[in-house]
């Protein structure tokens, strides 16, 4: 386990000194995810009691969905510093089937911490029940302390303008990524009505179905709501 943990630590101090945050936390969620064999990882910025995106791979609507449930019940324990490992999404009885949509069978949230604040989320998940073992969640704490530089530069105003920032994004994301992601942006905002989201794009229904099999992300079944308003149902983002 040691020769383990001294990688983790070299990996930390080669990174620590990136100049781009967002990317500092990617290649962090990428390290961990290829430590514990994670299917899917994710940053979350604390921001009061609310928490938003702030880099990911590979993520769904499940991840999403996780992590929202996670922190509504235990935000006081992630406060303690105290990580939440499911073994098993399908029995863990700390859920009781809270979760909306389905997802990874077993996955973590360790809080980071920087000076004394929890300040952000790390999520990482995998395919198989127990994906992580103890030894696994020490490893992620101790990356979390990159993540923690990395939120903490983006706050401290490192980095670009908005508009920098989303032309930065765009030229570094592969256009699959970038095409997953306005899929799933515009299949949440309409509820996932496959028609209403084929006419926006354009495409077929058949082509909507493929290219969520390609993605590997469900269909998911949501509550219907009031009607959108005209700016979602323009296909706008």
């Amino acid at each position: 386990m040691k020769p383990q943990l001294d990688l983790v630590d070299s990996l930390t101090d080669l990174v620590v000194g990136s100049s781009d945050p967002r990317r500092l936390a990617e290649r962090t969620l990428e390290v961990a995810m290829a430590m514990t064999n994670g299917r899917s990882g994710a940053v979350f910025t604390r921001t009061g009691d609310r928490v938003t995106l702030f880099a990911s791979r590979g993520i769904d609507q499940g991840v999403l969905d996780a992590l929202e449930t996670v922190w509504s019940k235990y935000q006081a324990t992630l406060e303690k510093g105290e990580p939440f490992y499911v073994e098993d999404r399908a029995t863990d009885r700390r859920l009781a089937k809270s979760l909306r949509t389905e997802g990874a069978p077993s996955f973590a949230v360790v809080p980071v911490f920087e000076s004394g604040k929890l300040m952000a989320l790390v999520y990482i998940d995998g395919r198989t029940k127990k994906f992580c073992a103890e030894q696994g969640i020490g490893r992620l704490e101790k990356l979390a302390r990159i993540v923690g530089k990395a939120v903490a530069d983006d706050r401290d105003g490192v980095g670009r303008s908005p508009r920098e920032a989303l032309e930065d994004y765009l030229e570094r994301t592969p256009s699959e990524d970038l095409e997953r992601e306005k899929l799933l942006l515009l299949l949440n905002r309409n509820e996932w009505n496959i028609a209403r989201v084929s006419r926006l794009m354009g495409v077929t229904r058949r082509t909507i179905y493929l290219r969520l099999t390609r993605y590997g992300v469900a269909r998911q079944k949501v509550p219907k709501t009031l009607p959108r308003t005209a700016a979602v149902s323009s296909g706008r983002l």
